[in-house]
């Protein structure tokens, strides 16, 4: 009996086989061997770190290249240029609004909030006139909208007779020392309480007969 073989060589994997009694290769099935990562099997390689579309890794802040100073300091533009404003830069407000490095004289008294928007902050005051307002003056105010933006009332120390006073200045409301209004420049004491629009403030004096700038021996330190 003649047996009749057809042989083939697979183009797949290389075997040859029996096309008359296998329709597909019996080793590899007929499918194409699988190719190793990044080869020509229509996959891309692997770029390095770095390459391809996307933007390298930034320079951390305060290294060259960098978007802001090591301290905090100006915005560096990318380009080398003229650093921009420093949002750090801004002064410390202080109670009343005096800022850091604004303290040359020397203080001889406060005024403490106890009511109304601004409750608990102190104000610094200064030999001379103090004068109170919303927005500007040396003793400011926020958010009480009854006081004027400026110039509302003053308190003034008199350094020569160690005295405090109050008195009303140019604003519009009355102000009122322990209830009582005030219509010109009155003397206070220790713990007094004037009242300006919604706000109530006591006033505690620095300086008198147990201590003052004036007679402050320097051996004291």
């Amino acid at each position: 009996m003649e047996i009749k073989t057809s042989m083939v060589t697979c183009p797949n994997c290389g075997h040859p086989y029996d096309s008359a009694r296998n329709a597909s290769c019996p080793h590899c099935g007929g499918f194409a061997p699988t190719e190793a990562p990044g080869g020509a099997g229509g996959f891309t390689p692997t770029e390095p770190l770095g390459g391809g579309s996307f933007a390298p890794t930034e320079a951390p802040m305060g290294a060259p290249g960098g978007n802001y100073n090591a301290n905090f300091g100006a915005t560096i533009p990318p380009d080398g240029g003229a650093a921009g404003p420093n949002p750090f830069d801004s002064p410390t407000v202080i109670g009343g609004g005096k800022a850091d490095g604004d303290l040359s004289e020397p203080v001889v008294g406060w005024l403490v909030c106890i009511e109304g928007p601004a409750r608990g902050t102190d104000y610094r005051l200064h030999a001379g006139y103090n004068y109170i307002g919303r927005e500007s003056g040396d003793v400011r105010i926020r958010g009480d909208q009854q006081i004027s933006r400026q110039n509302h009332a003053m308190v003034a120390y008199d350094s020569g007779e160690h005295l405090y006073f109050v008195g009303p200045s140019a604003g519009r409301n009355l102000i009122k020392v322990n209830g009582h209004a005030v219509l010109q420049a009155i003397a206070i004491q220790n713990y007094d309480v004037i009242s300006i629009g919604t706000t109530k403030l006591i006033f505690v004096g620095l300086c008198g007969e147990q201590f003052s700038w004036e007679k402050r021996d320097p051996s004291n330190g």
